[in-house]
Formats: structure tokens, C-alpha cells, sequence
């Protein structure tokens, strides 16, 4: 068997392999699909990405991945040619196109899909691990990643995957769904500064002994891996979808950053509904997110208000702590929010830089590089001490967000 680069004349004995295996395929149903399946192909040979695995004049296995997604879009190999080495063939010429200073996703069928048992160990092989559970062709699909070596996202994801391994086996009972939100999802996650913000869901109320065992789930991951950065990061609750929406009473487990315990109730601002509506991503069960009321502007607003109200009653001095820095990003955010309705991460706070909304931009900069890079200023005096006489900028620009929210004055 050798490798090939399908070529235009290959089409017709291409296409006789994809409708031998259509049947494993979501989206190839019908004769219509398959001759926009077709074009698709010869477009993908017209840029020499689509490779094959020929046995004689047979198409034993077909690929075809795209460099400028950084992806492996279609994966297929012939029953009769199966647990012969072509789809590694594939794989492996693939990888070599691809650009490994990036990530490279697949998406493929999920753990509990018997046709994911041969891909899903395949992709695993190569060094790939799930991520996002998505939704591809109407038919629900797992995310899978290659991250480049030394990645800090690749550990974060790993820690992700074992702790939702660890809460859905708890909570095996209870039909969950598991989300990311936040910094991790907004590609500003930074080590020692960033939280791993999670949200479970579940369709009944877990019990005592559960929770007692989730309360104490991250001491326990990390008494098993003391080196592990990551599991002191996790916070959120976890709690009845039916409790989640209506605000009511339930059993909750709450991880937060001063500690964890078992509480009656827990609620997102309108900014964390927000971002779990707009770009959290699921990462077990089922999507509920349709279930949920996406905040409106006086929602925000009135978020917005609250926080400024805090910024003037409670930063009237700031402590020698990084996080000192994050209420400028905190105002920067807001505004944004204010202009534009959406929702920005906090590295995004340039923004207000670029429009010239800070009245102390070396202050707002110097915040922006602690937050990129936090592990580098932890431990240095004069940054700290900087920190610590923050009070009068976080004042100045607080007033710029007083000025923007008097233009929304009949809102509030």
C-alpha cells in the first residue's frame, strides 16, 4: 500500500470508499450531501490536502485536513483495509503538513459512541486528548486536540479532564452537565492569577454524601498530585439546573478562591451568564444552555452599577497583591460593556488604551503586564509596592466609568 495526493482523476473511486462507509458519517445521508461532499474533496485536492492510501487501483483510506485551520477535517478507511496501518499512514503525512506550533483539533464521536472506539484511540495515540463536546452535522461530537509540545494548556486540559472524570463518576446519578466558562474558554487564562471556572448542573439534587465527598475533591487531586498547579484553581458550584434558574434554595458545593464549603444557594451576575451563554464550553453531558435567560442590557448596566458602587466604597486603599491590579481591568471591562453591549476578557482591557479612556495609561499598562504574565511579578517588591498605591488611579479611572454611565442614566 502506498500513500498518494488525490488528484482530480481519483474522484470517482474516492467517492465509491466514502459511499461504502457513508453509514458512519453524520451529514452524508442523502445523494445531495454527498455531491457537496464531492466538491468539497476536489477542493481540498486543488490545495493538496487531501491524501489517500491506495492498495492497487483501490482506495484503501482517505484524509483530507486543512493548514489554515490547523485541522484533520475527514478521516476514512475501507472495511476491508481496517487494522492495516492506513489510517496512521494518513495520520502521519497529515501531521507533517500541519504546522505543530499550533494547536491541531479533530472532531470525532463521543466516549459513549461505539463508532469513537477506533478513532477516539487512534487520535489518543498520536498524542491528542478531548476537549469541547460540540455538535457537528446535527450529530454530537468530542472535540479532540494536539497541543504543541510544552504547552501550558495541554497540562491545564488534562487537569480539567481528570476533575470532570472525578465529578461526573460522583455524580453518576444524576444526569449533569459540566461547563467551562471564563478566562479558559477566552484564551486568557494566565497561571497564578486566572480561575478554572466550572458550572455543574444537575437534573437532581445531589446528595449529603456526595457533596461532602465533591467539598473536598481538590484537596484530594492534589494530595495525589502535589505538583499539579492547577486543581487550587477550580472554582464554582455545583448545584440542580431547576435551582440554578430559579434562584431558589438546594444542596450546593461551592469552590471559591478563599476556601469551599456546602451552602443553600448559588447565582451568576449577569456577566458570568454572559459568558456561559455566549462561550462556555460544554465539556460533559448535555447542552441545557437553551433552558437559560441570556441577560439584557439593564441586566449589565445594573452589574456595571453595582460594581462602581463598590469600586467607591471599598478601594479607598489597595493591598500589595497583584490582584490590586485587576480592578483597572475590572473598569476597562465595563466600559467596554457599556459601548458595545458584549462581553471582553481582561487582557482585552487594551482597548481602553487604544480609545483613550484611561486617565492614568501607564498605570492600566502596567496592570496589562502584570495580568499577562503573573508568575513573573508575584514575588518582586516593586511591583508589589506599586500595587499598593493604586487607590488614587483605580479612583481617576472610575470616574471615567461614572461619566460613561450617566450617558445610560434612564436605563439605570
Amino acid at each position: 500500500m502506498q500513500l498518494f495526493y488525490g488528484m482530480p482523476e481519483d474522484i470517482e473511486n474516492w467517492m465509491e470508499l466514502v459511499k461504502q462507509i457513508k453509514w458512519n458519517f453524520p451529514g452524508l445521508e442523502t445523494q445531495q450531501k454527498l455531491d457537496e461532499h464531492k466538491a468539497t474533496v476536489l477542493k481540498f485536492m486543488g490545495k493538496r490536502q487531501a491524501i489517500c492510501v491506495k492498495a492497487g487501483d483501490a482506495i484503501a483510506g482517505v484524509m483530507l485536513f486543512s493548514r489554515g485551520h490547523s485541522m484533520i477535517c475527514c478521516l476514512g478507511v475501507s472495511p476491508d483495509y481496517r487494522r492495516r496501518g492506513v489510517a496512521s499512514m494518513l495520520m502521519d503525512e497529515a501531521l507533517r503538513n500541519l504546522d505543530r506550533t499550533r494547536e491541531i483539533s479533530v472532531c470525532t464521536f463521543r466516549a459513549d459512541d461505539e463508532k469513537g472506539i477506533a478513532p477516539r484511540a487512534l487520535y489518543e495515540k498520536y498524542g491528542f486528548i478531548e476537549d469541547a463536546l460540540v455538535e457537528a452535522m446535527g450529530y454530537l461530537n468530542q472535540k479532540y486536540i494536539l497541543h504543541p509540545a510544552g504547552s501550558e494548556r495541554y497540562e491545564r486540559q488534562k487537569t480539567i479532564n481528570k476533575m470532570i472524570h472525578e465529578i461526573s463518576s460522583i455524580l453518576s446519578d444524576c444526569e449533569l452537565s459540566i461547563y467551562l466558562y471564563g478566562s479558559s474558554v477566552l484564551n486568557d487564562f494566565r497561571l497564578g492569577w486566572s480561575d478554572i471556572d466550572i458550572l455543574v448542573l444537575t437534573n437532581k439534587q445531589i446528595s449529603e454524601e456526595q457533596a461532602q465527598t465533591l467539598v473536598k475533591l481538590r484537596q484530594t487531586m492534589l494530595e495525589k498530585e502535589p505538583g499539579n498547579p492547577y486543581y487550587r484553581s477550580f472554582e464554582g458550584g455545583m448545584l440542580t439546573l431547576d435551582a440554578f434558574i430559579s434562584r431558589s434554595s438546594d444542596r450546593v458545593v461551592y469552590w471559591g478562591t478563599s476556601g469551599e464549603r456546602i451552602t443553600d444557594t448559588y447565582m451568576f451576575d449577569s456577566f458570568g451568564m454572559a459568558e456561559l451563554i455566549e462561550s462556555g464550553i460544554l465539556l460533559y453531558g448535555c447542552d441545557i444552555r437553551s433552558r437559560l435567560n441570556a441577560p439584557d442590557f439593564s441586566d449589565l448596566y445594573a452589574d456595571i452599577k453595582h460594581h462602581y458602587e463598590t469600586i467607591r466604597k471599598y478601594v479607598q486603599k489597595t493591598e500589595p497583591s497583584l490582584y490590586s491590579f485587576g480592578w483597572m481591568l475590572d473598569i476597562a471591562r465595563c466600559l467596554y460593556t457599556l459601548r458595545t453591549g458584549k462581553i471582553i476578557a481582561k487582557t482585552a482591557a487594551q482597548w481602553a488604551l487604544e480609545n483613550n479612556l484611561c486617565p492614568v495609561p501607564d498605570v492600566l499598562k502596567t496592570a496589562l503586564q502584570v495580568r499577562k504574565a503573573p508568575l513573573e511579578y508575584k514575588n518582586n517588591k516593586q511591583t508589589l509596592e506599586y500595587a499598593e498605591a493604586l487607590a488614587d488611579p483605580i479612583q481617576g479611572f472610575a470616574e471615567v466609568l461614572e461619566d460613561e454611565m450617566k450617558n445610560f442614566k434612564s436605563i439605570g
